[in-house]
């Protein structure tokens, strides 16, 4: 038998570059008659001599250019040829990218909000925040899905200021008119004023109601009395909801206000400013997590009231401008005045404990049972909840997974009139579950609340100021750990005596 082997591969392609070719083999062998047979196979043949590296094995890899160094005159083209879908020339003479940026009818996240200037040109929609210092800066822009909540101070005259001063005012806020798009075809969407809460000079809060176009620009009522005039309807929280569509268009916005009254005490005054993003047709998560399940130390205790078929939850983070409806602490400085506000209030945050208060001057009790309802509301705060969650993720729709918040009132001696002076809350908890993973689980809340026993010029001690004071306490009342398992079992059976005869 005679072989005869070719290497097409340097009959028809001469590259001796490549890792690997295709080799055929032609065999000539005899037949048993005596003829010539050709067999004929084809296989990939190694270039063992030859170090490829397939990524460059081209011409223009195996040398390099020197690269072009960025001039005046050949910057734009640079940026046209390596960047073109990032920057754009400020030459208004530049060759312009081919290449179509990617955008979009709607806003994106962190776009600014656009709205209607009364030159019928486009501005943005404003949040005042505080600047490098604590002051309002009213140039703040509002982004889109960026939730914002600012508080920051205002300085002014009380006299000259109190009419005129925009940020003042309730239309410099209600009045702005959004674009629901980016595009030209974008349609207005204004403002709906929700909810107007009026706040006096003692930080009692009422609720207004809302009945057609309402008014209520700053008032200044001149006192008798020197340096006593008040500014009635000033801004000083707000808070907008912006609804959004899934394509990113603006559906509506909603504010929500209080208006309060100052004097000269308060200037500088403090203002707050909150905005949230809501998607439309989307049902909202009515309660957050704090553990799972078990709280986890340092996110806010789950607290609500219970309706006609089961708790109805709110979270205490505050997302309006007003802290209703949230399980809170006061937040107060050592020089506030429980009569007074604002009060600022923090949630009951899980395994921290805390202590805060007010002051309260003698010489404003005279109006004992007043006093007693405006301090006592102070303490508590607006709608005080009922019940607690034992866990972190306790679903509404199960009662027995809530714990009622119990109260005892300390008994006063017999008087006249009680002045609560203190409000403590005690949560106890415990580790539930395996020693290997315990869960944190609240099985009690107590809300203790002390009065006065005797005269308050005697509890002041001749002072004209007393403390009010609110604290929280977190005790652990888990028992001692006990081992999953049981003891080794043994045999308690009654056979008869020759039951294993005669093996035994």
């Amino acid at each position: 038998m005679i072989s005869v082997i070719i290497d097409l591969c340097v009959l028809f392609s001469g590259e001796p570059k490549l890792c690997g070719q295709d080799v055929v083999t032609y065999t000539i062998s005899e037949t048993i008659d005596g003829y010539a047979q050709v067999q004929r196979s084809v296989q990939q043949e190694v270039n063992l001599d030859v170090f490829c590296i397939q990524s460059t094995n081209y011409e223009a890899g195996l040398s390099l250019a020197a690269p072009e160094v960025p001039t005046a005159g050949n910057f734009d083209g640079l940026y046209k040829h390596f960047v073109q879908f990032l920057f754009g020339s400020a030459n208004n003479g530049a060759t312009t990218s081919t290449v179509e940026p990617l955008t979009s009818p709607g806003y994106l996240y962190g776009d600014v909000i656009e709205t209607e200037e009364e030159s019928r040109g486009r501005g943005f929609f404003r949040l005042p925040a505080p600047s490098v210092t604590a002051h309002c800066s009213d140039l703040n822009p509002a982004a889109f899905l960026r939730e914002q909540s600012d508080r920051c101070m205002r300085s002014l005259v009380l006299e000259r200021d109190c009419t005129t001063l925009q940020a003042l005012n309730m239309h410099s806020y209600t009045d702005p008119r959004l674009l629901s798009k980016k595009s030209e075809d974008a349609r207005f969407v204004a403002v709906e004023v929700t909810s107007i809460v009026l706040q006096s000079l003692e930080g009692t809060q009422t609720q207004l109601n809302i009945t057609g176009d309402l008014s209520l620009d700053p008032l200044l009522l001149n006192s008798v009395a020197p340096d006593s005039a008040v500014c009635i309807n000033v801004v000083l929280q707000v808070g907008y909801t912006v609804t959004y569509s899934e394509a990113g268009d603006i559906v509506n916005v909603n504010a929500s206000l209080v208006l309060g009254a100052i004097d000269r005490n308060m200037v500088p005054m403090e203002q707050e400013f909150q905005i949230e993003f809501v998607q439309q047709n989307v049902d909202q998560v009515a309660l957050h997590s704090s553990g799972n399940p078990g709280y986890v130390v340092g996110l806010p205790l789950l607290a609500g009231s219970k309706t006609a078929e089961y708790p109805f939850l709110e979270w205490p983070v505050i997302h309006s401008a007003d802290s209703r409806g949230a399980f809170t602490l006061l937040h107060g400085s050592k020089l506030s005045n429980c009569l007074r506000g604002p009060h600022h209030r923090s949630p009951v945050l899980f395994g921290v404990d805390m202590v805060s208060g007010c002051t309260l001057r003698l010489d404003e009790t005279a109006n004992c049972s007043v006093v007693s309802e405006v301090v006592l509301g102070v303490l508590r705060g607006q709608s005080f909840p009922q019940y607690v969650a034992s866990f972190g993720n306790s679903p509404s729709q199960n009662p027995m997974d809530w714990v009622p918040i119990r109260n005892q009132t300390k008994p006063t001696e017999a008087q006249s009139c009680s002045i609560p002076l203190s409000l403590h809350l005690e949560v106890q908890w415990t580790q539930y579950g395996s020693l290997v993973n315990p869960q944190a689980q609240i099985v009690s809340v107590v809300e203790v609340i002390y009065t006065n026993t005797s005269n308050l010029a005697l509890l002041s001690g001749g002072s004209r100021v007393m403390s009010v004071t609110s604290s929280v306490t977190f005790v652990p009342v888990s028992a001692a750990a006990r081992p999953g398992f049981k003891a080794s079992p043994t045999i308690d059976a009654k056979l008869p005596y020759d039951f294993f005869f005669p093996f035994v």
